[in-house]
């Protein structure tokens, strides 16, 4: 996967950007129905990509070295369908790089993403766990 993000130290605005197709699964199957139309699109909906704020900066120090506990909030496209989201995220600041981890959950027809019939229908989970780190 190719992901590409930045974020703003002075204001805490962050942007992710993922693209789909670089998703690489084991059985080539599966990386066929996870870029089809009837799951992701990934033609015509190219990229996830979240768009928002760290709230409360104020508790974060980009200058020295630390682990900050912080909440994530904006907004996150996926399939073409874009969902406000509060997510807790963990900041680490050393040596004068800063890391962003995360772990949340995505319900998989919030986003207009699922099988209604059919194999996948049974071997999708309907809800995913998504982990993000970004570092930079």
């Amino acid at each position: 996967m190719k992901p590409v993000g930045t974020i703003e130290t002075g204001t805490g605005e962050i942007v992710f950007s993922v693209p789909m197709q670089s998703f690489e699964f084991e059985k080539s199957l599966m990386q066929e129905h996870f870029n089809s139309k009837k799951f992701l699109d990934t033609k015509t909906n190219p990229k996830a990509k979240l768009v928002g704020k760290i709230r409360d900066l104020t508790q974060v120090d980009f200058v020295k070295d630390g682990f900050y506990d912080v909440e994530v909030q904006g907004d996150l496209t996926i399939n073409g369908v874009t969902k406000s989201i509060k997510e807790k995220a963990n900041i680490t600041v050393s040596g004068g790089k800063v890391t962003l981890e995360t772990v949340f959950n995505i319900t998989l027809v919030d986003y207009e993403i699922a099988f209604e019939k059919g194999k996948p229908s049974t071997n999708v989970a309907k809800i995913i766990e998504v982990t993000a780190i970004a570092n930079y």
